[in-house]
């Protein structure tokens, strides 16, 4: 990766990357993102993952003399091509031709998600700012992907685009910061990736009921999730235009996902058995907050008539095994284990609150249910390519796999999850039985909102 070849050259090893075609756009966002724009790469015609031995060699070794030259050669820095403008103005037979053609320009430069932009006049942005206690000039954080600077005045141009009133602002602003938080590289890795990763915002505590978040079926469209869908693409559009992630540049997801049309749900406190999200986080009850996870998927879990809390928790645990466990050191858990976040509704968090669980007693049932064939989550990476293991990709601990045939490893069996930390729960949904599970991230973080207010 581009920013892996940037950390070399930080401590002083000369780097040229191996770029493929299509991802030479991405490298030149990356390199100017990361601090570097005059990083040197080769372009070679194939991406290497999936591709047969004898390709990888031969687009390689036909790339050799270029490599010499990029790491013999004077350097000359690319063009920026940054539009610098600060005020732009669109005319029109009447106000809203004015809006259609600042929209069309917006999406020629892809500012936008798709959808129709409200105009950030000064008037409109200036009363956005009303919303918080923050200046304009305010440095929230450095957003990533792209470490962009979020200003305050930055995020309220960009809630103002997605319709959001002053009111939201802090909720947005603190979705910003929480995301430049999350891991150790602000979830660099993660929304870099060419798998469908995207952020999902749980809100807790006063300020969701105040502002009108819907906690009930809570991630659709509609009226009753008008504010939901609003702070949350207030949220993406900060992240494309301040931490540049645009498809094809930063944002290199090989099909898509509806999920980068971001979410923002508030847990149905006054329906479930035990206390909320961000009291497990460590902030009280009546402090609000946003949590930021990461997903990479959703699937809908059903239950057609238990009512024991044994059995609807099974139900929940089996659903849970899908996907994969990483052979790769530095992965989520020590073990490579998965994390699921559960929306679990009333009607199934009640019965098993009421009798008798915990919240972190049923995360451990569900961990210790959760179990499947090793095999069906490891057959992504086949041992018996290229004659053995791949010392590159897989980590010593797991090397011993090797010895056993295809059969063997899938009679073995393991849980999903390395612990029941690796499960998080929140109720979510109206009065209905159905459960969603998202494949998520390694740790959710949870930010103030309250410190934002005006």
């Amino acid at each position: 990766m581009v920013h892996d070849m940037i950390e070399l050259e930080k401590v002083g090893r000369p780097a040229v990357a191996l770029v493929s075609g299509r991802f030479e756009e991405d490298a030149v966002a990356s390199s100017r993102a990361f601090g570097m724009p005059d990083l040197q790469w080769v372009i070679v015609p194939r991406i290497y993952r999936n591709l047969e031995p004898e390709l990888c060699i031969s687009q390689t070794e036909d790339a050799i003399d270029d490599l010499v030259g990029s790491l013999t050669s004077s350097i000359s820095e690319r063009n920026s091509g940054i539009d610098t403008v600060n005020t732009r103005v669109y005319e029109g037979e009447d106000r809203h031709d004015a809006i259609l053609k600042m929209n069309e320009d917006f999406m020629l430069e892809d500012l936008g998600d798709g959808l129709l932009l409200h105009p950030p006049t000064r008037e409109a942005v200036d009363q956005m700012l009303s919303g918080t206690c923050l200046p304009a000039d305010h440095v929230v954080c450095d957003m990533p992907p792209g470490f962009g600077l979020a200003t305050v005045e930055k995020i309220a141009i960009n809630a103002v685009m997605a319709g959001a009133k002053p009111e939201h602002l802090p909720v947005v602003i603190a979705a910003v910061k929480g995301m430049s938080k999350l891991h150790k590289d602000g979830g660099k890795s993660l929304l870099m990736s060419t798998s469908p990763e995207a952020p999902l915002l749980v809100v807790n505590g006063p300020i969701g009921e105040k502002i009108g978040l819907n906690p009930k079926s809570a991630l659709g469209p509609g009226r009753d999730n008008q504010v939901n869908t609003i702070v949350g693409r207030a949220f993406a559009l900060c992240f494309r235009n301040i931490g540049y992630w645009y498809p094809g540049l930063m944002d290199m997801d090989t099909i898509g996902t509806t999920r980068k049309f971001i979410q923002c749900v508030s847990e149905n406190e006054k329906m479930s058995p035990w206390d909320p999200l961000h009291v497990d986080q460590g902030f009280d009850a009546d402090e609000s907050t946003v949590t930021i996870f990461v997903t990479n998927g959703e699937l809908d879990l059903q239950d057609q008539g238990n009512h024991t809390a044994e059995g609807l928790l099974r139900t929940l645990a089996y659903g849970c095994v899908f996907g994969t466990r990483s052979l790769q050191g530095g992965k989520v858990g020590i073990r490579g284990g998965a994390e699921r976040l559960i929306f679990m509704p009333p009607d199934v968090a009640q019965p098993v609150g009421n009798q008798g669980f915990s919240k972190q007693a049923a995360k451990e049932f569900i961990h210790e249910n959760a179990v499947g064939s090793f095999g069906h989550m490891i057959e992504y990476m086949p041992f018996e390519q290229d004659g053995g293991v791949r010392e590159s990709r897989v980590s010593d601990e797991w090397r011993w796999l090797e010895q056993l045939t295809h059969q063997q490893r899938q009679e073995i069996t393991m849980n999903i999850m390395d612990s029941a930390e690796n499960c998080h729960i929140v109720v979510v949904g109206a009065d209905r039985a159905k459960t969603a599970c998202f494949p998520s991230s390694d740790g959710p973080h949870t930010e103030g909102i309250d410190q934002y207010l005006p």
